[in-house]
């Protein structure tokens, strides 16, 4: 996989910076940004550098510095994990892009606002004869459960459409 430098840092976990002092040091790129044209890195080149660097250029031995390239390992392998789950579960269609949620919330969303909205004209009729405040409220505890259950199915049946 191929990502450009900023996002390289994101997905390794560390700022842009970090990322340009590596590449000082030897990251390999396989394109080299320059104006006009974005810098990119072959993750897997990169990863396998990243793991190997502590014995090109980093031989002081210290314990910090193991600490540090241990640590550095752990969190690239588990950058690399997390991205490897969520393309099998895209694969698997187990996620919902961006678009589909913001279409079944919208969708949702406009779906309960009407049903709120109309609520009061369709228990007009019964409130205004009502004057037993536990049964008014009843009535409306009821109406809401109603709209809600409604806007379970509505949201259930969305989410399977997107599904397929």
């Amino acid at each position: 996989m191929v990502l450009s430098k900023a996002k390289f840092a994101g997905f390794c976990g560390y700022p842009s910076r970090q990322v340009s002092n590596w590449i000082d040091e030897g990251l390999p790129v396989k394109t080299a940004g320059r104006k006009g044209v974005e810098l990119e890195i072959d993750t897997a080149e990169a990863i396998g550098w990243l793991l190997g660097r502590r014995d090109v250029g980093h031989s002081d031995g210290s314990a910090s510095r193991q600490t540090a390239l241990s640590e550095e390992r752990r969190r690239l392998v588990a950058a690399q994990s997390e991205k490897t789950e969520t393309e099998n579960r895209l694969r698997k269609d187990e996620l919902f892009s961006a678009d589909e949620v913001e279409a079944i919330v919208c969708e949702g969303t406009a779906v309960f606002t009407g049903q709120k909205r109309a609520m009061g004209s369709r228990l007009a009729g019964q409130l205004a004869g009502m004057t037993d405040p536990v049964a008014i409220l009843k009535l409306l505890n009821s109406e809401n459960d109603k709209i809600l259950l409604e806007l379970s199915k509505k949201l259930h049946g969305l989410a399977d459409r997107a599904n397929g």
